[in-house]
């Protein structure tokens, strides 16, 4: 066996040395273009539902959402809950939200929007959005009359969004615009502040202040629609769900994945987009490989005849072009690698890509490009070996007179 390998590896070195360059060049030049594809692709959809994900946490929905399942749609005693589930271990912060049904107007137009009863400081330990601000500042506690919105819903002369023509389109910080709630209570708001978290179900809602909502309904005090909760990096948001439901009966539960919706149906598509550009690109990887074997054995069927008839063995000059195969995917992959982390990474994090939801990076995961570097050697292997395979069964005295 091993003076089989040793002439297997001198083969091999002779046809890499000897060969035509451009066409071994070429060879390396494709797979590394196959193999950054492979690297690029899933590294930009895991960013791209990163991204996504992340906004749905940090300012839609935080990990667990907290409601009534019972008959009554508040949560009583809202404030002893909230004090209760900041005890488990592994709860960050906690924010109960009173949502309002309501209608909103500027001059001519009309917009239906959630409102959000929220305690601002409070609020602001489970989500990120005051750092969304585009205009004004964000609510405080105390402020009354006052009113922060969605982009979505003020419009803001931003004729390029979403749902501008379905918005109050010219409202900017410091206008006046008037509120009907579904009770029919009617009054004027000052915009304190709009906000921008490019996350579309986000924009879509306006907030004012708890106290600005019990001057409107006294019986809402100490009540709340429901609880947000934010938990550490490390928690099982299903463990810290297990753990909320101990302390109360008549609660539902939601976390932040049941929360997803749309992008939970995008992430599903994007698994199967990039499946299917997986295996084209293993695919062409594959048929390059054996293009080139098969021209280089049948350019070489006379050699190889020759060199079986002086005593090689067919095993030597089998390994010898599977090793050749395995030196080509080895520089493609590991020169596709280093574009990909030291060119490709660094020049997307300086203009990142672009998306409904806000920018998207690529996420560099190590164990996946190690994953898919040997798969690519693995195809690149069985496409060399079927050409050779097909010569080298061929009778000896066949192969040298053609």
């Amino acid at each position: 066996m091993t003076r089989i390998m040793k002439v297997a590896i001198l083969l091999a070195f002779t046809s890499i040395t000897r060969g035509h360059v451009g066409v071994v060049l070429l060879t390396i030049l494709i797979l590394v273009l196959v193999a950054l594809n492979l690297f690029f692709v899933p590294s930009l959809l895991r960013g791209l539902v990163g991204g996504a994900n992340d906004k749905v946490v940090n300012t839609y929905s935080g990990h667990i959402v907290v409601e009534s399942a019972e008959d009554s749609p508040l949560i009583d005693n809202v404030d002893g809950l909230a004090t209760r589930i900041e005890a488990i271990n592994g709860v960050v912060a906690t924010s109960p939200r009173t949502n309002i049904g309501a209608e909103l107007s500027y001059d001519d137009h009309r917009v239906t929007s959630v409102i959000y009863a929220i305690r601002p400081e409070q609020d602001a330990k489970v989500f990120t959005i005051r750092e969304h601000l585009i205009e004004g500042s964000y609510l405080e506690s105390r402020d009354l009359d006052q009113i922060l919105l969605g982009v979505q819903v003020s419009g803001s002369d931003r004729e390029n969004l979403e749902f501008y023509y379905r918005s109050l389109r010219k409202v900017h910080a410091g206008d006046r615009i008037t509120v009907t709630f579904n009770s029919g209570l009617q009054k004027k708001y000052t915009v304190k502040g709009i906000v921008y978290t490019e996350f579309l179900q986000t924009d879509l809602q306006a907030f004012i202040t708890e106290r600005e909502y019990r001057n409107l309904n006294s019986l809402s005090r100490n009540r709340a629609s429901s609880i947000r909760v934010k938990l550490s990096k490390d928690t099982d948001v299903q463990w810290a769900v297990d753990q909320i439901k101990n302390l109360k009966n008549g609660l539902k539960l939601t976390t932040w994945e049941d929360n997803a919706g749309i992008i939970r149906s995008m992430t599903d598509s994007f698994n199967v987009i990039n499946a299917i550009l997986n295996t084209v690109n293993l695919l062409v990887a594959g048929i390059t490989v054996f293009i080139v074997t098969y021209i280089d054995v049948s350019n070489r069927r006379r050699q190889i005849g020759i060199q079986r008839a002086i005593g090689i063995t067919p095993y030597s000059i089998t390994i010898s072009y599977l090793i050749r195969a395995v030196f080509y995917g080895i520089v493609g992959i590991a020169i596709a690698g280093a574009v990909f982390i030291y060119g490709v990474v660094p020049l997307e994090a300086r203009f990142p890509f672009r998306f409904p939801f806000g920018e998207a990076y690529l996420s560099v995961d190590f164990s996946h490009m190690t994953r898919i570097g040997l798969i690519l050697l693995v195809v690149a292997v069985i496409a060399a070996f079927i050409p050779v395979r097909r010569v080298i069964s061929t009778k000896i005295l066949d192969a040298i007179w053609g």
